[in-house]
């Protein structure tokens, strides 16, 4: 647990060298909040007789749009931190250049994540509790899902299917044999998008109850930053993690010394099994 907090003040020592890194999340936050807020009063004004079609119309592309926002700024993120921990000259023009020929994979997931938040959304109007916890598991595992494949689309320049096959190869072949998540982000971020949505609850619709239009905004925007901050870090340690394994399985050996220096330096002294190559 505690090698989060090391791998996230890696991160952000990273940063403080090179503020430029810190681009991806200010964008991401940035093409978010407004977007969000749009799709929200779009909503209210729906007027009444038209049911809850328009509404799950709406709920539907507001979600595809801002996950796309997020998976794209992640591809962003994935490149810059690729050619930061690689060559020290990380470049936001090839980054974009990058994610620009991934966005058609990214685009499908933005859309399956954006069907599966309305899934959920239609299961728990009914009070469907068991296929609301079945389908919010599936949508957990799938989101995780696009930060494990996005290297291998973006760095890689794989098509979706084939990240997917890449994505499953290193898994099955990992000869460092700790494991994905020997880093616990997603409880970590978890943690974070709970607190964030109890301030947004609380202040936005709480102590600003009075001011409903800046309560909301409030809200809105602690919700995308924690949303942006969340997606900044997962992307970061899958891209670390994906360079650490396919540098590994290049060498014909495991070893923390062939890991990115941010994973490399929050791991310590973990001895990564041989695996096949012991």
């Amino acid at each position: 647990m505690f090698r989060v907090f090391s791998f996230m003040g890696q991160v952000f020592g990273m940063v403080g060298r090179k503020p430029g890194l810190l681009a991806p999340l200010v964008l991401n936050i940035a093409a978010a909040v407004p977007l969000h807020i749009l799709f929200v009063l779009a909503s209210y004004l729906v007027p009444a007789q038209y049911g809850h079609l328009v509404d799950y119309a709406l709920m539907l592309l507001g979600c595809t749009a801002l996950y796309f926002i997020d998976y794209f700024c992640a591809g962003l993120n994935t490149s810059l931190v690729a050619e930061q921990v690689t060559t020290g000259q990380a470049s936001l023009g090839t980054a974009f250049s990058r994610t620009l020929r991934a966005s058609p994979s990214i685009l499908v997931f933005a859309i399956v994540t954006a069907i599966f938040d309305l899934l959920v959304q239609i299961a728990n109007s009914r009070r469907g509790m068991i296929r609301t916890m079945l389908l919010g598991i599936i949508r957990t595992v799938w989101t995780t899902a696009t930060y494990v494949m996005m290297p291998a689309m973006v760095l890689d320049r794989l098509g979706f299917v084939d990240s997917f096959k890449r994505s499953k190869q290193l898994m099955e072949n990992d000869p460092t044999q700790v494991g994905v998540g020997v880093v616990a982000l997603g409880l970590v971020t978890w943690v974070m998008g709970l607190a964030a949505f109890m301030a947004a609850n609380y202040i936005g619709f709480g102590v600003l109850a009075a001011y409903p239009m800046v309560g909301m905004i409030f809200a809105l925007f602690v919700i995308n930053v924690s949303w942006a901050v969340s997606s900044y870090l997962k992307s970061t340690y899958y891209t670390c993690y994906y360079l650490w394994v396919s540098e590994c399985l290049r060498q014909q050996r495991a070893g923390v010394d062939l890991a990115p220096a941010p994973l490399r330096d929050a791991l310590g002294g973990i001895q990564p099994g041989m695996g096949y190559f012991g």
